[in-house]
């Protein structure tokens, strides 16, 4: 559009940036300085209100299941929203029930209310599903990068959490004051939230900031442009992604890994204390996971950009394997901390690029439908294995039967992910 004046406006520079930097910090927000912090202000607040360990959990697993089930409605949502009204509705809702935990809690049902039900709305409106589907929808070329960006934020918040909360809830005084920091993190990720833009239309840009028929920097005119990595061209419905025997490899192979983190996170402390180790080396171990899988994201993102992430997938799932077998085993504490570390490089490159994996497959359009079919089904799994592993240690006296199946499993799953192969849609369902 040409002004007044005749002169052509400067052109925008590309919003696609600015945009995965915004969603990172939400990301670090919501569930850095949330969900890690949560492991801080728990005790405290089990300690003032002298509620039982067993009853008020039971916020937690409600919390489990009603996070993977409301999953098709926030699907829903954002195919009809777009993911910046979602976020900023998601970031209002957790605000306002971190506010309530810190000023009107007072009663086990209160809690088991506010953190079971209404929290996890909020956490799943404003985390990562609407932020993937923003990072697809801005990035083609550079998708992976993008999706490495986004996912950096929670293992950062996870470092700072523990120690910030910790010294904050001690130096307040009361449970209460570790709500409302949350809260006032989180209220700073909504007023970033609001520069947020669902999509490089909303701007009149593209996706990766190059319009069709134009040059990215570094190309040549007439070389045509070659994607290193697959990225569909066809447009899927759920119905023929459902039907796809790639999703479900793709559906096992993660599954698999997923059971082995949730033994890792709620049990290995346990195990590893049950076996002869210390609590203080048994949470290095824990830590060396959490660390290395935030210092992998990025890098993996930008690999994925490069190299044809199945194969980064498969290769993910070799290092969980190992990690995990070396978790299970405990050879030696230098040697857990190396093979933790493995797992955590294992854990936090599928994280990465998983969704960037479902997205080039299947293009970002259908890629909330998908998470909003699997989440129910891969819910009830998770929610279930850290309950039966339990159970398994109280009635043989150790967890080894629980990491054996485990391990074959997460074996199972590194076969599916060796076949994980671009699908591709029948010919007379072609568009």
């Amino acid at each position: 559009m040409i002004d007044i004046t005749g002169a052509m406006p400067a052109k925008q520079p590309f919003y696609g940036w600015k945009n995965a930097f915004l969603l990172s910090f939400i990301y670090l927000a919501t569930s850095g300085m949330v969900f890690y912090a949560f492991s801080v202000i728990f005790p405290f607040m089990l300690k003032e209100t002298g509620w039982n360990r067993g009853d008020a959990s039971i916020a937690i697993t409600i919390a489990t299941l009603a996070g993977g089930f409301l999953i098709p409605l926030a699907a829903k949502l954002l195919n009809k929203y777009g993911s910046r009204k979602l976020i900023i509705i998601g970031l209002a809702i957790s605000c306002v029930n971190l506010l309530l935990l810190g000023t009107v809690v007072t009663k086990l049902w209160h809690w088991i209310a506010i953190w079971g039900l209404l929290l996890p709305l909020g956490r799943l409106l404003s985390g990562l599903l609407p932020s993937q589907v923003n990072i697809m929808l801005w990035f083609n070329r550079k998708r992976a990068t993008a999706m490495g960006l986004l996912m950096t934020g929670a293992p950062i918040g996870g470092a700072l959490a523990p120690p910030v909360f910790t010294w904050f809830i001690a130096h307040m005084g009361g449970s209460r004051y570790g709500w409302y920091l949350s809260a006032g993190v989180t209220f700073l990720a909504l007023i970033a939230s609001f520069w947020v833009v669902s999509k490089p239309s909303d701007l009149g840009q593209y996706p990766d900031g190059i319009a069709p028929g134009t040059l990215a920097p570094g190309e040549q005119a007439g070389v045509a442009f070659k994607d290193r990595t697959f990225r569909s061209s066809s447009v899927w419905t759920l119905r023929e992604v459902l039907k796809s025997r790639t999703l479900w490899l793709y559906t096992l192979a993660g599954l698999a890994q997923s059971l082995t983190l949730g033994i890792v996170v709620y049990h290995g402390v346990l195990h590893l204390t049950d076996i002869g180790i210390s609590k203080m080396n048994a949470a290095m171990v824990l830590s060396s996971v959490t660390i290395s899988s935030g210092i992998v994201r990025f890098p993996i993102g930008w690999l994925g950009d490069r190299v044809e992430p199945r194969w980064i997938y498969f290769t993910a799932l070799i290092f969980s394997l190992i990690g995990f077998v070396g978790i299970w085993k405990a050879p030696s504490i230098p040697l857990l901390m190396v093979l933790g570390s493995i797992y955590g490089i294992g854990y936090g490159s599928i994280l990465s690029i998983g969704s960037t994996l479902l997205g080039n497959y299947y293009g970002p359009e259908v890629f909330p439908s998908i998470r909003g079919a699997l989440g129910p089904f891969l819910t009830l799994f998770g929610a279930g294995v850290p309950t039966i592993a339990g159970y398994a240690m109280e009635i043989q006296g150790n967890y080894n039967s629980v990491f054996f199946w485990l391990a074959v499993f997460l074996g199972v799953g590194i076969l599916c992910s060796a076949f994980l192969t671009p699908p591709q849609k029948p010919a007379q369902e072609a568009v």
